[in-house]
Order: C-alpha cells, then sequence, then structure tokens
C-alpha cells in the first residue's frame, strides 16, 4: 500500500512491489472491463480529437473496488501520453480526487495546478479562480479532460451545487472559452448522491450513465493474476492457483443470490495482507492458513482505506488520533464523550509540537470526519444537564478490532502516528500536503 507496513513485517520473501497493490495504482492490463473503456473513450472521442467548443460528460456508477477509478485514470493516462507524443491534439487531463480536495476553490486550485499555474492558497475568489485557470487553459490551445473520483463527498458538502453547475456548464457560464472539455464524474452511490444536488444540477449532469457491476469469483481471479503476472506485484512462484481461487472464491459477487461483494480492491487487500503473513513467519510462499488468518482475524478491509488517511489535514490526523487513544484507553466504551476528546485532542497536540485549534473548529473537524465516514457522532445525554456529542470509531465492537480496514486499533493508532510524523517532516523540510 502507499502506507506500507513495512514497519510492522520484516522481509520481502514474496512482495515485490507493494505500489503495484494499492488503491492509487493503474495496472497494466484491466480485465473485464473493455466495455467501460470503449463506452468511455466513444463519449470523449470528439474531446480528444481536438474539437472546440463541446462539453461531454460521462458518469461512472458503482460500488466500491468494481475499477471505476483505475479505468478512469488508465483512459487519462493514454490520452495524455499520446498528446505530449504528438499522436493527438494538445489536451489537458486532470485527476481530482474530491475526499482529498473537497471545496470548490481546492479543487480549482489543483485544476490550475495540473496546468502549470503556480496558485496561491488565498487571494482568488472561486468565481475569480474559475475564470483564471479556465482562460489559461484556454489561451494554450488545449483540450481539457477532468476526472473527479469519488464526486459523492462533494456533492454532500458544501460546494458540491456550485462545482458540478460550473463543470457540467462550462460553455454557458464562460462563453468565451473554445476548448473543449470531457468530464468523468465518478460516484459510488449515484442515485443517493443526487438527492443532495439541486435540481438544475441534476438535470446539466444529466449524462451517459456508465455502470460498473461487482466481480464474480472468475474475474476476480484474472485480476489477481494480472497484478501478480503482468504488474509484477508478487513473486508468482509465491502464489499457488488454490490461494487465488480461495480469495477469489470469498470476495467474488454471485449474480444467481446477489451475494458477495465482488470488491477487487478487498481481494487484493487481503493477497497483500496474507503474503505480509507469509513473510512475517519467515516464508517464501502463501499458504491457505495466511488467508485464513486475514480472514478470521479481522483485517478484511472496509470501504475505509489506509490510503485515505494520508489524504487528511494533520488537524483531522491528531482528532482521529486522540478518538481512537481514548477507545484503547476504556476499551468497555463504545463512545467517548466530546469534551474528553478536546482534552485529548489538545495533549496529543502538546506532544506533536502542534497548536490546537478552538473548539469551534475542532468540533466542525468532527463533522467532517463524520461525513468523510472515519468516526460516528451521536448526541447524547451528558451527567450534567443538557446534551454532548458522542464520538467513536464506526462499527466499533467490545473488542476493539475495528478502525481502517478492520485493523486493530493499536495498528491504527501506530498508523496515525506514523503519518503525522512524516508530515511535520514534510513541512519542516518546506514541503506543503496537497489539500492545502
Amino acid at each position: 500500500m502507499s502506507m506500507s507496513f513495512n514497519g510492522y513485517f520484516n522481509g520481502r520473501r514474496i512482495i515485490l512491489d507493494e505500489r503495484k497493490l494499492s488503491n492509487e495504482y493503474v495496472p497494466v492490463k484491466l480485465p473485464h472491463r473493455r466495455t467501460q473503456i470503449e463506452e468511455t473513450l466513444s463519449i470523449l472521442q470528439d474531446v480528444y480529437r481536438g474539437q472546440k467548443k463541446i462539453l461531454r460528460t460521462v458518469i461512472y456508477s458503482g460500488p466500491s473496488g468494481t475499477g471505476k477509478t483505475a479505468v478512469a485514470r488508465s483512459i487519462g493516462k493514454e490520452i495524455k501520453e499520446k498528446s505530449d507524443q504528438g499522436k493527438m491534439p494538445p489536451i489537458l487531463v486532470s485527476y481530482i480526487n474530491a475526499h482529498e480536495y473537497r471545496t470548490k476553490f481546492q479543487v480549482l486550485r489543483k485544476l490550475g495546478n495540473d496546468s502549470g499555474l503556480d496558485i496561491p492558497r488565498r487571494g482568488f475568489s472561486s468565481e475569480e479562480l474559475t475564470q483564471y485557470v479556465l482562460n489559461f487553459i484556454d489561451r494554450r490551445g488545449h483540450n481539457l479532460i477532468i476526472i473527479l473520483d469519488e464526486a459523492d463527498i462533494i456533492a454532500k458538502l458544501g460546494d458540491g451545487n456550485d462545482l458540478l453547475y460550473v463543470f457540467s456548464r462550462l460553455n454557458e457560464i464562460l462563453p468565451e472559452i473554445r476548448m473543449g472539455v470531457g468530464l468523468i464524474v465518478i460516484f459510488r452511490q449515484l442515485e443517493e448522491s443526487l438527492e443532495y444536488l439541486d435540481k438544475a444540477v441534476v438535470s446539466s449532469l444529466s449524462a451517459r450513465v456508465v455502470r460498473f457491476d461487482p466481480y464474480t469469483s472468475s474475474q476476480l481471479e484474472d485480476i489477481l493474476w494480472s497484478r501478480i503476472q503482468a504488474d509484477k506485484a508478487i513473486k508468482e512462484e509465491a502464489v499457488s492457483e488454490e490461494i487465488i481461487s480461495m480469495i477469489a472464491d470469498t470476495v467474488g459477487y454471485v449474480p444467481e443470490t446477489k451475494t458477495g461483494l465482488g470488491d477487487a480492491r478487498i481481494s487484493l487487500k487481503i493477497l497483500y495482507y496474507a503474503a505480509l503473513k507469509a513473510e512475517e513467519e519467515g516464508k517464501d510462499v502463501i499458504l491457505p492458513e495466511h488467508v485464513r488468518y486475514v480472514m478470521n482475524k479481522g483485517v478484511l478491509p472496509s470501504y475505509i482505506d489506509e490510503e485515505m488517511i494520508e489524504k487528511l489535514s494533520l488537524h483531522e490526523k491528531l482528532i482521529l488520533l486522540a478518538v481512537t487513544e481514548l477507545l484503547l484507553a476504556e476499551k468497555e466504551k463504545a463512545y467517548v464523550n466530546m469534551g474528553t476528546v478536546v482534552l485529548q485532542y489538545e495533549d496529543v497536540c502538546n506532544r506533536f509540537g502542534e497548536k490546537p485549534l478552538k473548539y469551534t473548529r475542532v468540533w466542525e473537524t468532527v463533522q467532517m470526519l463524520k461525513k468523510l465516514g472515519f468516526i460516528d457522532a451521536r448526541i447524547g445525554r451528558s451527567t450534567y444537564r443538557g446534551k454532548t456529542t458522542l464520538i467513536s470509531i464506526p462499527n466499533a465492537s467490545e473488542n476493539s478490532e475495528v478502525g481502517i480496514n478492520r485493523i486493530p486499533l493499536s495498528v491504527l493508532e501506530k498508523i496515525l502516528r506514523d503519518s503525522i510524523s512524516r508530515e511535520l517532516n514534510a513541512r519542516q523540510r518546506g514541503e506543503k500536503p496537497p489539500q492545502e
């Protein structure tokens, strides 16, 4: 994974390149997604062939782990490479993950940075930035393809309506713009997300919807073998047909009964964690007992990926660490009091030499972590008159075997501390986190 577990396990007997097992990696091949690729290319062809003053929109819809991001990024990568080689007209491809860039300003700033602009964090209104960035791209003679991933998040936040309206009606809002624009908007839960948007935005987003169905067991087998053989993520001799079938059968979707997750990310992570367990034991091959260990010990991934932690802001991580430490200290509790979280957060800040946020900002950050699915927050009765906010990691169980990818909270705590330390060290070196 991009947040590696090398610190927890020793040896590199089986895994060749853990980066190629991460959610961020664009694989060499995309088995069983040719239909979606061809449909997308058909919709966007006028844009990447250089036609001007057009807008083409395609919406991806499907559960987590069904190849939406991989297909979009693969298409974007190929178009960019051919454009750079002169085989296509000039085109800018911008991938924007709404989990990382959550406001209209942040999204436009990312688009500007991708186009070569150095945009300050302050000094522009979002309307000014819209015109500045898009006019700059247009003056260069480029067409534009925007890939907006995790659009469910931005649809539920304050800027979602405005941003999606601007993107879907660029030619009307900025009639002086000549460039052709292609827009790929990726949703996990399309119908639910559309309920958060105004009717005008839903109408302007009306476009071809490309569906991504869950993968069957046989399809997952092909994906796992492709990641091993084509991408060279794991030593082929370390994995047997039995292991691949075991993982695929556990995760695969069964259309007849409509059961099973059909999530390629989960199957890849089971393979990854099983390989780590085998390496920890000094083995050269993955055995069925390693796969069983991963599944029976609650290390199956949830909808939250560890890469998502890296995309949180510094204080979101600090607050999440405070909640994690409290849940570890009070194992009999599923929820901890907001006031206690604030005190623990201030203690965590002191340990890392960081100035804590004021209470109002802490409360707002807790609400954001709730929206992002990292914590649960509910209103409960305090010991005094009035109400207080109670906080928990989602699906907290009695033995605290919960958190990111169902990793025990003790491991989650270590991941958060490492991530915070990396960010603070990067800041000392003058590097800035992407979401700022």
